[in-house]
């Protein structure tokens, strides 16, 4: 019966041990410590992680803090000199910062601080400096290699309220709006692999000097920047991601200049290999380069991809005495020399829809880049990214990644030959088999991303216009990329066991729909054991959903109503047209179809309102 007994209070003390709770963090982390991802941890002060102590973050561990402590100031995480953060998540239990409060489209930024971290690496002006907001907190030093911690899969989200209102008025700013993630005077022996911040008031990423690297790193929709460095940074960073919605400002806003003096050392020299920085269309700032390379910044930049609606694509102003180049320099020249890749890719648009790739303003700037800065002026083509969108709710869907006919899958750099950089056969942060935000981001989470496995090729694309006899053939998935008309007289034939997956749009706005219009054939002929099936390109985490495509229009020359003919809701006029006087018309065979997720809005209106134009799964 002892034993019995022993062994029950066992197991309530292991039940005990893994038991989920609501753990209240307001104080500061003293001694080494451990947050398991049982718990989840509430974060209601700023909360300084001292000296010499290292705190452990479970993977699958999510952290929500209150706005402000009682003090009215921003909660926030921060790490002292010589502090380490250890949160090593991953893709399937990513570590998740983010707020107490009600997030809402109304209410999605500034809803708590950020994360600190203070280092011994060096910074312009040599010495230390105090972190903005933060009285007593220094960062900087001669430690090029310090180590504070790891962070990989960690999601960082609503951020960026006020360290430090101003007493007159706490709702006023004070200009000490926190970014998602601060890495001051941070060194290269931190690893920075898999973050993400997403909707922070101020910057996403901003380094403040240091040699920290970072890769395979996302800052969407945040209110300024997306990746800010100054004080003489010197770090690299590859397969970097910004998506900038209407109330963000840059990708990239990178300067030097330390009090006043443009040639300050040492040098902000970021070296930057394998970026996608996406914006949307402009509502404030409309010259706004959607890169800033200023107060005489130096570095290097290649494999880069810029897009979208901006003032232009590169903004270079402020100069000091640096070499500008769009010839790569040696190692012994850095820090005083800005190279600028002639292979990048540069498609922004101005608000007049003007291609607008540069915007030099230092003295005498024909002269001062030699030679001056060129790039690749053509679409790039990506898998999906809409032409016209403002905010992540119009967004729809987006797959950043190469599409199969793209051209930069055949002109890219060769990156820097070091122990960081990884050699690639593409230009951009996305290869066309690695959508590495899928399964753990932002992004993926609430459905805008396809799966990783959704590879479109020039073979299994359908055309926009089938205008002749077309098989698809069992054993093959088959993609709409935009509404696919099959054109009369041509007969769309599908095997059994054949899968069309659509996405939700299109670059246009149009939702992708298969319509056989009027004297065109579908013969879709599946078997019980393999039906055919029209679905969408989401990962199973995603699903169930509806709406997350168009769906089946077959148009005929049957006798309808009161009018000879009509057009379908939705599709360009002229182009839906059905009915006639031929009640023995013959559109082909549906047999054993599966039609899934559909009925999206098939012509949007520009809010996220739908137009009332919501396809069913089948119209005949």
């Amino acid at each position: 019966a002892m034993r019995s007994l022993a062994f029950a209070v066992g197991l309530l003390g292991l039940w005990c041990a893994v038991k989920a709770d609501d753990v209240i963090v307001d104080s500061d982390v003293t001694a080494n410590t451990r947050w398991i991802s049982e718990n989840t941890y509430l974060l209601n002060a700023q909360v300084f992680v001292k000296a010499g102590v290292t705190l452990t973050i479970d993977a699958g561990t999510t952290i929500k803090a209150a706005k402000t402590d009682a003090s009215g100031n921003a909660t926030a995480l921060v790490f002292e000199q010589g502090a380490m953060i250890m949160a090593e998540g991953t893709k399937d239990r990513p570590i998740t910062f983010t707020t107490q409060e009600t997030v809402s489209s109304a209410n999605l930024r500034g809803l708590w601080g950020g994360i600190v971290i203070c280092g011994f690496a060096p910074i312009s002006g040599g010495g230390t400096r105090e972190v903005e907001g933060l009285t007593g907190i220094p960062y900087g030093g001669s430690q090029a290699a310090d180590n504070s911690g790891t962070l990989r899969y960690v999601r960082i989200w609503h951020g960026g309220a006020d360290i430090n209102p101003a007493v007159a008025d706490p709702n006023e700013n004070s200009g000490n709006e926190i970014n998602g993630l601060t890495l001051a005077g941070v060194g290269s022996g931190t690893t920075v692999e898999y973050v993400e911040v997403a909707y922070n008031l101020d910057d996403g990423f901003e380094m403040f000097g240091g040699t920290v690297n970072l890769k395979w790193c996302s800052s969407i929709f945040n209110g300024d920047d997306a990746f800010d460095t100054d004080q003489g940074y010197q770090g690299k960073m590859q397969f970097i991601f910004a998506l900038v919605d209407r109330d963000g400002h840059h990708a990239t806003e990178m300067d030097s200049k330390t009090g006043g003096d443009l040639d300050s050392q040492p040098r902000s020299f970021p070296q930057v290999y394998g970026g996608t920085f996406i914006k949307s269309n402009h509502t404030i700032d409309d010259n706004d380069g959607l890169m800033k390379l200023v107060d005489a910044t130096g570095g290097r930049f290649a494999n880069l991809v810029l897009l979208g609606q901006a003032g232009s694509g590169v903004q270079n102003f402020d100069c000091g005495s640096e070499l500008r180049t769009s010839t790569d320099q040696t190692d012994e020249n850095i820090p005083d020399f800005l190279y600028f890749s002639p292979n990048n890719y540069i498609f922004t648009q101005t608000p007049e829809g003007n291609l607008n790739a540069f915007n030099i303003s230092c003295p005498e700037a024909s002269a001062a880049w030699s030679p001056f800065p060129t790039a690749n002026e053509v679409n790039p083509q990506l898998q999906l990214v809409k032409d016209s969108w403002n905010t992540e709710f119009d967004l729809n869907q987006i797959d950043p990644r190469p599409a199969y006919n793209s051209p930069l899958l055949s002109n890219f750099e060769a990156v820097p030959s070091d122990s960081f950089f990884t050699d690639v056969d593409y230009t951009g942060a996305f290869a066309a088999d690695d959508l590495w935000l899928d399964g753990w981001s932002y992004l993926s989470e609430n459905g805008y991303l396809p799966e990783n496995s959704v590879q479109p090729s020039g073979g299994t694309t359908l055309p926009a216009n089938i205008t002749g006899d077309r098989t698809l053939y069992s054993g093959t998935t088959y993609y709409m990329t935009t509404q696919v008309f099959v054109k009369e007289p041509a007969t769309l034939t599908i095997e059994a066991g054949v899968t069309i997956r659509a996405f939700r749009t299109d670059t246009l706005g149009r939702v992708p729909t298969l319509i056989v219009e009027r004297n065109a054939k579908i013969e879709a002929v599946g078997t019980a054991s393999s039906p055919i099936t029209f679905t969408n390109v989401l990962p199973a985490a995603n699903l169930p959903a509806r709406g997350t495509w168009g769906g089946l229009i077959i148009l005929g020359n049957a006798i309808i109503t009161n009018q000879a003919e009509d057009d379908i809701e939705g599709i360009t006029e002229g182009l839906g047209r059905y009915g006639g006087n031929d009640d023995n018309d013959n559109s082909g065979t549906l047999k054993y179809v599966r039609v899934w997720y559909g009925g999206a809005d098939i012509e949007q209106s520009s809010s996220n309102e739908g137009s009332g134009n919501e396809i069913n799964g089948i119209t005949f």
